[in-house]
């Protein structure tokens, strides 16, 4: 009974920390947005600014400040997708706002406190933001495009007095930002000054980086999608019942799911693999697979595949706890479900015995063992074959005279 609790216990956290990295992000921002929006201070007004020299910078300094909470919540929902790029954005914004806030507002302890601890869970749980995800991406794209339309447009009123003619306000400013990064360049505002001139550069050099990241992150996929379409046809998913469910990649797992299909036995792959891949992976195998990428260890992952109306789940990973974690996971939605489990590491054996999968098979000791009869000149027998795959493979032959 107690088991069979923390199993579900560990299922729920594993489908929920996700939302809980994506949540203190958000909180993050949002401590950001309060603190900067609560003050006394006229944000709006920085945009009807006449003249540079009437630039208020204790103002202005928190122009940066509040578009750093702001980009924070945004980037918290691309958490909610488990996107790879969402996590490296948020990684890289909390570290700008703990060290600004010890520099500069170490008096407001709770930002500390909410950004580390994000920082910290981040990097505990990085291998579950492993998707890729037009939403996310375009999230990404559209902070990275803020950034650097924020640089460029201050960039140029700092530098407004080595442009011909010279930049005073913020309109002439976000003009000669959006001609220099498009690379349009008319001509009537040019630069004059060394300084000027390396900033104009910096401008043109990282709007082409960004419009091409921006296009390709967010365009990618949907011409992509929209092309194998064209060519493939839309193509009907497989009907996962009486089906096989293999878990990982690895030569193991590639080599079963061959075999499976010699005897024409329908199965589902399940990788973390993104579906870029997908090609490679049927590539290795030899044949057209039926693959889902996620999590092997996720419930929703592995309902999504059918898992209730299978025949066994192969949990058959390079990675011996993520093994043990699939056959929870499938435990936990039904312990009827048959599972089948590889140990890669032979002194692994004992522990993952405990999660009580229907067969452990431990191809590196039954092959140990082997070789280590053949060099020593001992004479193998099928009845001390038959002992060491037993051995090896605990579950994967009934003993008859049980």
């Amino acid at each position: 009974m107690h088991i069979h609790l923390l199993q579900k216990a560990l299922d729920f956290w594993r489908r929920v920390r996700h939302s809980l990295v994506a949540a203190l992000v958000f909180i993050n921002g949002f401590l950001i947005f309060q603190s900067v929006w609560g003050q006394n201070l006229d944000l709006v007004a920085l945009f009807h600014i006449k003249s540079f020299t009437d630039i208020n910078w204790t103002h202005a300094v928190n122009g940066p400040w509040l578009l750093l909470g702001i980009f924070l919540m945004l980037n918290a929902f691309g958490l909610l997708f488990r996107a790879r790029i969402a996590w490296a954005v948020s990684l890289i914004l909390l570290m700008i706002v703990f060290t600004f806030t010890w520099h500069f507002f170490p008096h407001l302890g709770a930002h500390l406190y909410w950004s580390a601890s994000a920082v910290l869970l981040l990097i505990l749980l990085s291998k579950d933001f492993n998707h890729s995800s037009a939403t996310a991406g375009g999230i990404a794209a559209f902070i990275s495009f803020a950034v650097l339309l924020f640089y460029s447009t201050y960039g140029a009123l700092y530098f407004g007095e080595g442009f011909h003619p010279a930049i005073h306000d913020l309109m002439t400013a976000f003009y000669f930002s959006m001609v220099t990064m498009t690379t349009v360049g008319y001509g009537d505002i040019i630069p004059q000054t060394e300084a000027a001139r390396l900033f104009t550069i910096s401008v043109i050099i990282a709007g082409i980086t960004v419009f091409a990241t921006s296009l390709t992150t967010v365009f990618g996929p949907i011409i992509r999608g929209g092309l194998n379409k064209l060519v493939k046809g839309v193509q009907k998913p497989m009907n996962r019942k009486n089906h096989f469910i293999v878990c990982g990649t690895s030569v193991l797992a590639s080599s079963t799911i061959w075999q499976l299909h010699k005897r024409e036995l329908p199965v589902t792959m399940v990788t973390i693999e993104d579906e870029d891949k997908f090609a490679q992976i049927e590539q290795r195998v030899g044949t057209k697979l039926d693959i889902i990428s996620g999590d092997s260890t996720d419930s929703d992952v592995l309902l999504e595949a059918g898992v209730e109306h299978c025949r066994a789940v192969l949990a058959l990973t390079e990675d011996d706890a993520t093994n043990a974690f699939i056959v929870l996971s499938v435990k936990a939605i039904s312990p009827d479900i048959k599972v089948v489990t590889a140990v890669n590491d032979a002194k692994n054996m004992k522990k993952v015995k405990r999660v009580n999968a229907d067969v452990l098979l431990s191809p590196q000791l039954f092959g140990s063992e082997i070789l280590a009869s053949v060099l020593s000149g001992e004479p193998i027998s099928n009845e001390q074959l038959l002992g060491m795959l037993l051995r090896s493979g605990d579950g994967l032959v009934e003993d008859k005279e049980s």
